[in-house]
């Protein structure tokens, strides 16, 4: 698990303090993009809820590409201040002959990952420990809304998938603009990210309040729409 927090070129960075007060409640439309086509849909909605006397961030984040090539749907209650996942389950695809499609419940323990994953193949449990704190690592844009980005800020953050296991993102900004939306416009932190050190996407994040605006990873992205562009979740 150490090496879950060496950081950019080798050089051991903190944990960051992540703040996920930063965030933007309310759910957001995104245009998924190749190019100058809209290949579908993602819809993000950030609710307050509570577990027991914890506030939590009750997320979901549903993909959808045109025509129903692609239908999946990521359900995240997470701790409302350090974002660490408590419960995350994902839905992909309703035909159970189909690629990809698949069926994931999650519980995240203090000390453990346990739950199920079902495929075409059939049921597998999850039983993974942990020797230190992960989060999920399935959800970017919130997540790296939630760190303390500034001027030539540098994080590393562990992460566990139920595909592939753990890692560590890698976070950069490398900028601050003034950005169109179709709310208006926004200071926006640009920031650059990922999993892969050669591979890193270019995000573009709100400053105050904090949100995700959008993606680019290539021609390719993810960008604020109209909300009625967007299918109801």
């Amino acid at each position: 698990m150490n090496l879950l927090l060496l950081a950019l070129a080798g050089t051991s960075l903190p944990l960051p303090a992540m703040d996920g007060t930063r965030l933007l409640p309310g759910t957001a439309c995104y245009a998924l993009m190749a190019g100058d086509r809209k290949l579908g849909t993602t819809v993000q909605s950030i609710t307050a809820s509570r577990e027991g006397d914890r506030p939590v961030w009750d997320i979901v984040v549903h993909q959808r590409l045109t025509g129903g090539a692609f239908d999946m749907r990521d359900h995240f209650v997470l701790d409302r201040t350090t974002l660490r996942p408590l419960r995350m389950d994902s839905r992909r695809g309703t035909d159970r002959n189909a690629r990809g499609w698949h069926r994931v419940a999650l519980v995240y323990d203090h000390d453990r990952i346990t739950g199920t994953r079902e495929t075409a193949a059939g049921i597998s449990a999850i039983n993974v420990p942990l020797e230190g704190p992960v989060w999920d690592g399935n959800l970017w844009g919130i997540t790296f809304a939630a760190l303390p980005l500034r001027a030539g800020g540098r994080y590393a953050l562990p992460y566990w998938t139920y595909d592939k296991g753990f890692g560590t993102f890698i976070v950069r900004v490398i900028g601050k603009e003034t950005v169109a939306t179709p709310a208006g416009s926004k200071a926006a932190w640009i920031v650059e990210a990922g999993s892969d050190p050669t591979r890193l996407m270019r995000y573009t994040i709100a400053r105050r309040p904090r949100q995700e605006i959008g993606y680019a990873a290539g021609t390719n992205g993810q960008w604020l729409d109209l909300p009625t562009a967007c299918p109801a979740d």
